[in-house]
């Protein structure tokens, strides 16, 4: 019967790790992992065995990976220079600050800081513009593995944890 609370309070608080995967920034797969790796210890790794953990955190690993790269391939894939990523990466950080809206702030601040960054670069608005979408659509993207990234681990916790 404990076991059963357990998990179901576990697997409760795996799910404002999935919202969280909406939010820029936000360590979502980290934070699911730790729930994981506490109810392996809580459970001594019968149900959740080492290996359960390894594909979890394989998955974690890679997500955070993907998303972590896609807006600076997608911006690479617009034609942008290293500069404009490095600014779209600053713009990033500042939209989430000033405009505190998830995802929103950090995509206008992203978009805002490689264009303005290609344009003075290139005097070009054409390629400024693609460059921005590039790492615009990468971020897009990135985002998406993060999401379908966490339902996966939240469907795998529960039948690795139910089995």
């Amino acid at each position: 019967m404990t076991y059963t609370i357990i998990l179901i309070i576990s697997s409760l608080l795996l799910i404002p790790g999935i919202i969280m995967a909406f939010i820029p920034g936000i360590p979502n797969l980290v934070y699911m992992f730790a729930i994981a790796i506490f109810f392996g210890l809580y459970d001594n790794f019968f149900n959740i065995t080492p290996m359960n953990i390894l594909t979890l955190a394989i998955i974690s690993m890679i997500a955070m990976l993907i998303d972590f790269i896609s807006g600076i391939i997608g911006a690479k894939w617009g034609g942008a220079h290293w500069s404009s990523i490095a600014s779209g990466i600053i713009g990033l950080i500042i939209g989430s600050v000033f405009i505190p809206v998830p995802i929103l702030g950090s995509l206008v601040g992203m978009f805002l800081g490689v264009f303005s960054s290609e344009y003075y670069r290139t005097h070009n608005l054409k390629k400024a513009e693609k460059a921005a979408l590039g790492s615009f659509l990468g971020f897009i993207a990135g985002t998406g593995v993060r999401i379908i990234a966490s339902i996966v681990f939240f469907v795998l916790f529960i039948v690795f944890a139910w089995n």
